[in-house]
């Protein structure tokens, strides 16, 4: 993947250092370099509208399908009250074109001259445990419990947003959807999504091969190939003849390619990465009904998948895995139904991807999914480690939460940066996002303040691995955070309910940062009195790269500096102190914050990175750990 730092790669890498334009970003000349923005218009640009003036070129035009998934409880509607819109959000603003009716308040709708991108389509897709009707999730209740603790109706999301690829095309022709609410009410009980499903959708004699043989799994491609049919009749009169190449209805266009992106953040980018691989079976499926078998299309028109953009995936789907590997329920690994990493999460071979992993995410229940397949890369992927918690890579937080920052509109936080690096990425690759013509309340939300960047190549600078496997990048990174924290420990010089980001913060804040903060001591005890038990002649050994489930190997890796860790430079400090929000401290469970006791959750354990497989960490300590090859 050409990456917008101009570059090609097969490993992970921590962010590079941001440049003075992120605060730019709604000027066009100025965010990005005349070589981008040649890139942008002759490659791309050219292509989203019709060529006046040419004999046979007027008259065609392509069409544009970009698709945004949500995270757990990030919803739009909601977000407006408190500003805190997710970065997908935030890039569904500056895609053009016609939204799906009933989903968003109509003053979401692109503004800027409607009437050229007519031609496009948007799709939001509200984050589980939060009210998106279209698929009978109230947001409240067991529906907002069961979509926050397993991602819940997750899947009919993913069903839903394959049902409005279709209706795109519909709508586009003849300007009404071809399926309706209540067949779709039907169709996301009727559709289970997995491996077998998916395999039967291009392969029904996969279900003769003993690949999950029943009628459950081969419903998906009964029901799809139904309304395919259904489609390809429908639009019939709009489909170029084999023979001249002409349809025998022009108006309102001659459709030559559909171009896709699709984004996601947390379970929306686990639910974007599924929706993918689900969306190219469908297309699959297509070219079959035309008689185009091994093709991808969709109404018999060419489909070409632009670029995915993920903000940190996490899947958790199901139960997942917060009790670690020393548990009864160890073989739970949050890669239930839907969500098996070794097919439905992989990246297809060849797509433009970039994944923006947070570096300091602590949360036992937040492990993330890398693109990568036991440490490799596909083709055209990027994975970078960004700084902050999970919420300061996708958003999420509202300006000024925890004390974090000063300004009203955010501009100062640190999800912005992400955010933008996205948006670059997203355009260098063909999406047709148009920020410098959204609206600008649009383009407030993508602003970013000079001092944050200083902040962000500061802490950059203190870095030293910047490149290789994502679990290596992920301990120094680690390392830092805990430093940081150990600095700012409640009964040191220096303490946290001291720092002017806690004393900005609101009452209810600092009661979740204080009783975190408490928890931190505890956790410091039983791992001095761990230490104290392996006896004077302990010298604990370097961990291999990565490490399995268990706490005591994490905790081995950190006795070898314990004694002996410097305070943090300034820019370390600064960095955790102004704009790294604490993402356990308000995140609880039943109640109370992950647990210690069960699962030694805490702030003295390295983040959980699968790759690739259901049951397969990449911070496992070997390929032959049974902890790591079990479920």
């Amino acid at each position: 993947m050409e990456n917008y730092y101009g570059s090609k790669g097969m490993s992970a890498k921590l962010s590079m250092p941001v440049g003075v334009e992120f605060s730019k970003a709604i000027d066009l000349e100025n965010f990005f370099s005349s070589i981008q923005k040649k890139i942008i218009g002759k490659e791309f640009e050219s292509r989203e509208q019709p060529i006046i003036g040419v004999p046979g070129k007027s008259c065609e035009t392509n069409l544009f399908f970009g698709f945004f998934f949500d995270g757990t409880k990030n919803n739009y509607v909601q977000a407006d009250a408190i500003k805190n819109h997710s970065n997908v959000a935030r890039l569904y603003d500056c895609f053009p074109g016609l939204s799906v009716p009933g989903v968003l308040p109509t003053s979401t709708d692109w503004q800027h001259k409607p009437e050229r991108y007519t031609h496009f389509f948007k799709v939001y897709i509200p984050g589980v445990s939060s009210p998106f009707a279209q698929v009978g999730d109230t947001g409240a209740g067991l529906d907002e419990a069961t979509g926050g603790a397993s991602g819940a109706l997750g899947e009919r999301r993913i069903i839903w947003a394959l049902l409005q690829a279709i209706n795109n095309i519909h709508r586009y022709f003849l300007k009404t959807p071809l399926i309706t609410q209540a067949e779709i009410d039907c169709l996301i009980r009727r559709i289970f999504l997995n491996k077998y499903a998916r395999a039967m959708m291009t392969n029904p004699g996969a279900a003769y091969n003993g690949v999950g043989g029943n009628s459950t799994n081969i419903r998906a491609r009964q029901e799809f190939k139904k309304i395919l049919l259904k489609l390809k009749s429908a639009i019939a009169q709009h489909r170029p003849d084999p023979k001249t190449g002409k349809p025998a209805k022009v108006d309102p266009a001659v459709v030559k390619t559909i171009y896709v992106s699709i984004f996601g953040f947390s379970r929306g980018a686990t639910q974007a990465r599924v929706f993918t691989n689900w969306l190219q079976s469908l297309c699959k499926l297509d070219a079959e009904v035309h008689e185009r078998r091994g093709q991808m299309s969709l109404g018999g028109f060419d489909v070409v998948f632009d670029f995915l953009g993920v903000f940190d995936t996490v899947a958790s789907v199901g139960l997942g895995n917060t009790m670690g590997s020393n548990m009864a329920l160890a073989f739970l690994d949050g890669h239930g139904a839907w969500a098996d990493a070794e097919d439905s999460l992989r990246i297809p071979a060849g797509l433009k991807c970039l994944h923006l992993v947070a570096a300091h995410e602590a949360r036992r229940s937040f492990p993330v999914d890398s693109i990568s397949v036991n440490g490799n890369l596909p083709a055209g992927s990027e994975e970078i480690v960004v700084p902050g918690v999970h919420s300061d890579i996708g958003c999420g937080y509202s300006p000024c939460q925890q004390g974090k920052g000063t300004d009203a509109n955010g501009d100062d936080m640190l999800s912005r940066i992400p955010l933008l690096m996205m948006y670059k990425a997203a355009r260098m690759n063909g999406v047709p996002l148009k920020l410098e013509t959204a609206n600008a309340i649009a383009k407030n939300r993508f602003a970013l303040k000079a001092t944050t960047i200083e902040a962000f190549n500061a802490y950059i600078s203190t870095c030293q691995i910047t490149q290789g496997s994502i679990h290596q990048i992920m301990r120094e990174q680690a390392r830092k955070q805990m430093e940081w924290r150990l600095m700012r420990r409640v009964t040191q010089k220096t303490p946290l309910q001291q720092t002017a980001s806690f004393l900005r913060a609101s009452k209810l804040d600092q009661s979740d940062l204080q009783g975190a903060a408490q928890e931190f001591e505890e956790e410091i005890a039983a791992f001095i009195r761990w230490r104290k038990e392996k006896g004077p002649t302990f010298r604990p050994a370097q961990q291999k790269m990565g490490f399995d489930n268990e706490h005591l190997a994490e905790w081995e890796e950190i006795a070898r500096w314990w004694q002996e860790s410097p305070r943090p430079p300034d820019a370390v400090v600064s960095f955790f102190d102004n704009y790294v929000h604490d993402s356990r401290a308000a995140f609880k469970i039943a109640g109370a914050r992950e647990p210690f006791m069960g699962g030694k959750a805490g702030y003295l354990r390295f983040r959980k990175v699968y790759g690739g497989e259901d049951a397969v960490l990449l911070s496992a300590n070997s390929t032959n750990d049974p902890d790591r090859l079990a479920g």
